[in-house]
This record gives structure tokens, C-alpha cells and sequence, in this order.
């Protein structure tokens, strides 16, 4: 859906909980002039409205898809995630889709993970096959390698595959602090432990450079062994080999930088290109992350779209409370009256919620009465 298409303003809306009852309900019977796939896009989200009608018609359209449309969408480039996290979390019932989810580079890391841990021979071993994708979601390959299912012919390549990635992470971001690296010219950033590539990256980053000498330390508790590994290996760094790993580290890397109370190693992690939007929406949800960092993924472009991170921001109370504010409009009446009875947020958000709550009963109140 393009950005400008009626499909993609109502998907906007539905996200937001401002789109009206009867366009609601006619997406999810399927009642509107719009492409299959981008009604079938629209039913995912209407499956969890809070209007129990709208959500049990958009319940049997979907069930009604049937496994050739549903292979289509696999095979659309077009198709958007929360379609293919769907698909795959229904693979049982389309037959033949499993393999055109799995063969899909930029299929998302929960989707992925359903294909991982599942019995559909083709499907893993095309899963087995696709190097971008295991590469990015490094715990879709450690899943497959633990799944008797996954067909004996497609484990060696795999298992050599997953080697080459643990050497590369051994050997990539985090081994560069340990390989001679060319110092920063600047005498400061050099004795900080920057190089003279990332030195010459700075000035297009936008890092407050202010906070380098802030101490650096992983807030929160270590939940893994593995996480446990990570971090050994990257306490030893200095700041500016930090912000290095930040820049151009794995997955895994990334997740507990984002957690360092150095706020300009934390924020760098952002500029990582392969930072997605699956992370995104965990650090949104995440008490152990400063509050710059989520200011800025409440201003990101793309992120900022996403209605799960809005919601996660408005219910984190580590948000900004500006930005929580600014937030809550965007929620539907089911978060929001959530929202009026959680006591982790402020007063001031809650007192917002409910008196959006109430603006939106009176609003439809009064469609209600012009109608009769």
C-alpha cells in the first residue's frame, strides 16, 4: 500500500483508533473496493479491535482465506510484516506457503521463528538457505539448528553458515577495537578510543559528543548466559570502540549497547543501519533504556508509525512525559481505557486518556442522535 492510497490512510487509521464504526466493519467482511491483499492487510488489525462485531468479522473473512491467496501474498513483495506474521502463525492451513515465507529476506524475526520451530520440511530447508535473513535474525539460525524436523541434508550447510557468522562476530565490530585501527586525528577522541574511520563518520551522526565522558555501564539485569558473553566482551572497550560496535555490530551487540548508560553509545546503536523495527519495538517497551534513547525512536520517521511502539512509549514510564502526551491521541478506546487504570504512568497521562476517552464517547454520542 502506498503511503497516499485510501487502504493505507484507513490502515493509518485503525492503527490510530480513529477510523469510524461502519468503515471498520465494512473492511473486516471484506465490503470495501479495495485489492484482496489489501483488505486481508486491514483483517489482521481489525482481528484484535475492541468492538467484539468488527473483530469477529474480520476473524471469518480470514478464516476464510484460502491457501492459493494466501501463497500469493508470501510471494508479494508488497505484502507489509504484520500480513507475513500472520501467514505464519496460520501456516498449517495454506498449503505451499511455507516455503514462500521462508525464501523472503526481509520476512520478520517473529515470523521467521514460527517457520524455525515448525515440522514443514520445504519450508526449513529454505529457511536453511536464506543467508540475509539468518544473518539478520541470528535466533531464527540457532532455532532451526535445535529442530530434529529440519531435513539432514540442509544441516551441514547450515551449521557451516552459523559458524561463519559466530566467527564473524568474533572477528567483526567488537574484534575491530582489537585490530590496529588508524587513532582519530583529534587528540581527545583518539585518547577515547576512537579510530579514524568512525572520527570521519561523526559529523554525519548527530551523537551529542557532549556525554563522551559520561561513565559507561549496562543498566538493567543480564537475562542470558549468551547476553552474559556479549557483555564481557564489550566491557573492556573504550567509549569511542563502543560507539564503534554501536555503529556496525550484530543484533545482539546492538540490544546491550542500547541498554548503556553512556547516552551517546546508547543513541548510536539508532544509527546502525541494520537496527530494525522488531528492535525498536522492544526498546520501546524497555525500562532499562535512557530516555533520550526513546525520545528518539518516538521521532523516528518510520518507527513512529508503528502502533505497537506508540502504545509501548505511552505505557513506559521511563517515555518523556511530552512525548507521552503527544502519544495518547493515537491510542484506540481499548488501550486507553487500559491506560486510565494503569499506575506506572503519570497522573498527567492518565487524566489525558480519559478525557479523550470521554471527548470520543461524547462525539459519538452526538453521531448518534443527528442519525435518528
Amino acid at each position: 500500500m502506498t503511503a497516499t492510497s485510501p487502504a493505507a490512510r484507513l490502515e493509518e487509521a485503525i492503527r490510530s483508533g480513529t477510523a469510524p464504526r461502519p468503515a471498520r466493519l465494512a473492511a473486516a467482511r471484506g465490503a470495501l473496493p479495495l485489492e484482496p491483499g489489501q483488505l486481508v492487510a486491514l483483517q489482521v488489525l481489525l482481528a484484535g479491535d475492541p468492538d467484539g462485531e468488527i473483530a469477529a468479522a474480520a476473524r471469518a473473512s480470514l478464516d476464510a482465506l484460502d491457501a492459493d491467496s494466501a501463497r500469493d501474498l508470501a510471494e508479494d513483495p508488497a505484502t507489509p510484516a504484520h500480513v507475513l506474521s500472520f501467514l505464519a502463525a496460520e501456516i498449517a492451513r495454506f498449503d505451499g506457503c511455507g516455503p514462500a515465507l521462508a525464501r523472503r529476506a526481509d520476512l520478520p524475526e517473529d515470523a521467521a521463528l514460527a517457520l524455525a520451530r515448525g515440522t514443514d520440511a520445504e519450508a526449513l530447508e529454505a529457511l536453511a538457505l536464506n543467508q540475509e535473513l539468518l544473518a539478520r535474525h541470528r535466533p531464527v539460525g540457532d532455532a532451526l539448528r535445535d529442530n530434529a524436523a529440519l531435513p539432514a541434508a540442509a544441516r551441514p550447510k547450515l551449521l557451516d553458515y552459523l559458524d561463519e557468522l559466530g566467527k564473524r562476530a568474533g572477528a567483526g565490530a567488537a574484534g575491530a577495537a582489537e585490530r590496529e585501527l588508524r587513532p582519530a586525528k583529534d587528540p581527545f577522541l583518539a585518547a577515547l578510543g576512537f579510530d579514524a574511520e568512525v572520527e570521519a563518520l561523526l559529523p554525519t551522526l548527530d551523537l551529542d559528543l557532549g556525554q563522551l565522558t559520561e561513565r559507561s555501564e549496562l543498566l538493567g539485569e543480564v537475562e542470558t548466559e549468551r547476553e552474559a558473553n556479549v557483555i564481557k566482551r564489550l566491557s573492556g572497550l573504550k567509549i569511542g570502540q563502543k560507539i564503534r560496535v554501536a555503529l556496525f555490530g550484530n543484533r545482539e551487540e546492538r540490544m546491550v549497547l542500547i541498554r548503556d548508560s553512556n547516552r551517546t553509545v546508547a543513541t548510536a546503536v539508532l544509527k546502525n543501519p541494520q537496527f530494525s523495527e522488531e528492535e525498536a519495538e522492544a526498546v520501546s517497551n524497555s525500562r532499562n533504556v535512557s530516555q533520550e534513547v526513546l525520545r528518539l525512536v518516538a521521532q523516528h520517521r518510520e518507527f513512529a508509525r508503528n502502533y505497537h511502539i506508540q502504545h509501548n512509549l505511552v505505557k513506559n514510564p521511563r517515555t518523556p512525559i511530552e512525548i507521552a502526551q503527544t502519544l495518547v491521541s493515537r491510542l484506540n478506546d481499548k488501550d486507553l481505557k487500559l491506560l486510565t487504570k494503569n499506575r506506572n504512568v503519570s497522573d498527567a497521562v492518565r487524566r489525558q486518556a480519559k478525557r479523550l476517552l470521554e471527548a470520543r464517547e461524547a462525539r459519538r454520542r452526538v453521531r448518534v442522535r443527528r442519525s435518528r
